[in-house]
């Protein structure tokens, strides 16, 4: 089975009955009276059904393989291997701008998950019986999509993903993703936030940076109809390999001339072709912004495939 016809959407939408609830406590943060659907989030099939019904994109995950203790897929752009205990990573080996890397998705902690089983579609479910729960999805582009299953009010409203040797970051135009730790190495973004509720429409969600990790929020509104599914996908194909500056090189890029010397050292040194006349201006602008951040922040720049871009780190 695949995502869900219009007619199966419909049949599924006409299952809600909402029912008004007095204004409540969410974990972590105050909530507005909401309303809640009769769809069961303690069964992987349902929980599925609603995913594919939420995804904005539209997009298919493709087969999984069971392995015994986990799940596996192939796709042109990425091996992912997703466990059945929810306490491990899931893997992913991928080539970034012709490098191969292997890296390691940490799942929310505290949920209470139980063991992943595979839906019919290819989606993998850690379900919960007393909180959110969460589905793993390999997309056909090789991205990995993980949604969170917000079944009510009283349920966690945030989730925390991490990446083991990986650092989470926000650039200045509020793009997110990972980077690695190490002077070069590959930066990984993750799309940008949703989350949909139970009539389809849209909930404010938003990620912050909390040490390693990032943390999506989900605010439900008044009118928000549970459960929510919420989603981080990780953008394999769009992944870059770069170099990370220090606090000392970040801080040296104090004007356009010092960043037009750091563009023609860069270009020279990584082999790059970068147009540093108008480059530098922008190197410049970012490392301001960064020497202005509390604590003081570092650059990060991507060299290949295509040079240039730059995003902002802690250091």
């Amino acid at each position: 089975m695949r995502v869900p016809t219009a007619r199966h959407r419909a049949a599924l939408l006409s299952t809600v009955s909402v029912a008004a609830v007095a204004c409540c406590v969410v974990a972590f943060s105050a909530t507005p009276a909401s309303a809640e659907t009769s769809v069961d989030t303690t069964d992987p099939s349902a929980i599925a059904a609603l995913v594919a019904v939420a995804a904005p994109d539209g997009a298919e995950p493709v087969d999984v393989r069971a392995t015994g203790n986990a799940f596996e897929t192939s796709t042109t752009n990425a091996e992912s291997v997703i466990p059945v205990d929810p306490a491990r990573p899931i893997e992913v080996t991928t080539d970034v701008a012709g490098r191969e890397i292997s890296a390691n998705i940490t799942l929310p902690h505290g949920l209470d998950l139980a063991a992943a089983e595979a839906a019919e579609d290819g989606s993998v479910v850690y379900q919960s019986d007393n909180d959110a729960s969460v589905a793993i999805q390999t997309l056909e582009s090789g991205d990995t999509r993980v949604q969170t299953v917000i079944p009510d009010r009283d349920a966690t409203h945030e989730a925390a993903f991490g990446m083991e040797g990986f650092r989470a970051v926000i650039d200045s135009a509020g793009g997110a993703g990972f980077v690695q730790d190490s002077r070069e190495g590959a930066f990984v973004p993750v799309d940008a936030a949703w989350a949909t509720d139970a009539a389809g429409a849209p909930v404010p969600t938003h990620y912050e940076v909390r040490g390693d990790q990032l943390v999506q929020i989900v605010i439900p509104t008044a009118d928000t109809v549970y459960p929510i599914v919420a989603d981080p996908t990780w953008g394999w194909r769009n992944a870059a390999w770069g170099l990370t500056l220090s606090r000392s090189e970040t801080a040296s890029i104090k004007d356009y001339a010092a960043a037009a010397s750091f563009c023609a050292a860069l270009a020279r040194n990584q082999r790059l072709t970068l147009a540093c006349g108008l480059w530098s201006g922008y190197l410049q602008v970012q490392a301001a912004t960064a020497n202005k951040l509390r604590p003081k922040g570092c650059l990060h720049i991507v060299v290949a495939p295509l040079p240039g871009a730059i995003s902002h780190t802690y250091c």
